[in-house]
């Protein structure tokens, strides 16, 4: 029964592990893309190159914003209306060639992926299993 009860545990902690691993993945995508369309603004005739990268990071912060529970309170709320503002802001970086709105952008985003790193190290520690003599004892 004990067995049992672990395995399912174990479960529902891989899946949640395997959220934030999607939540940080999400997080790598929008900043390597971010970075790249900086990289584009330095050659000019890049243009192309640099609307896709933005593109790309618009797609990795809507995935962000689509993964929101808001039925979990203000925290989600505030979140939501920051990634509508990063996304507004990756959209007017293209059409007005502002480079200075990615630059903005990245630093939110790499804030934003250390905060959820640190986040998910916490959980994991607070929810892993301890054995002790051979039986699991629950913490968190």
């Amino acid at each position: 029964m004990m067995q049992q009860g672990y395995a399912a545990y174990r479960h529902a902690s891989i899946d949640t592990a395997d959220q934030g691993k999607l939540i940080l993945i999400a997080y790598d995508v929008a900043i390597k893309h971010c970075k790249l369309a900086l990289e584009k603004f330095d050659l000019g005739d890049k243009i192309e190159e640099r609307t896709k990268h933005l593109f790309k990071a618009q797609d990795a912060v809507t995935e962000l914003s689509s993964a929101l529970r808001m039925d979990v309170g203000e925290i989600a709320h505030n979140l939501y209306r920051l990634y509508e503002y990063i996304l507004r802001s990756l959209v007017d970086a293209g059409v007005k060639n502002n480079k200075g709105k990615i630059a903005e952008v990245l630093g939110y985003l790499e804030n934003l992926r250390s905060a959820w790193d640190e986040a998910i190290k916490t959980l994991k520690s607070e929810t892993a299993p301890t054995v002790e003599a051979g039986n699991v004892v629950m913490q968190g």
